[in-house]
């Protein structure tokens, strides 16, 4: 399970970087996540129903911040960055 969520994120460099602005910015409106990672808004909107869709992030009063496997997620691509 954990090698195929790693696998999932890794395989697509949006992913990486809407991670990475959770990571370093905390939860943040879908906005401020494209801006951030340098998204149009349509794209990261994609990204973070996609992520979501597999539980690692979940939208909370309109931010988007990590679940717990999220967490456990991006811990281990930082291990492998």
């Amino acid at each position: 399970m954990m090698e195929e969520m790693i696998g999932f994120v890794m395989g697509n460099k949006q992913r990486i970087r809407v991670m990475e602005v959770i990571e370093s910015k905390g939860p943040q409106p879908a906005a401020k996540i494209a801006k951030f990672s340098h998204l149009t808004a349509p794209a990261a909107g994609r990204v973070l129903e996609e992520l979501g869709g597999k539980g690692l992030i979940e939208e909370n009063d309109g931010a988007w911040n990590f679940t717990d496997l999220g967490i456990e997620i991006q811990k281990e691509l930082k291990k492998r960055a």
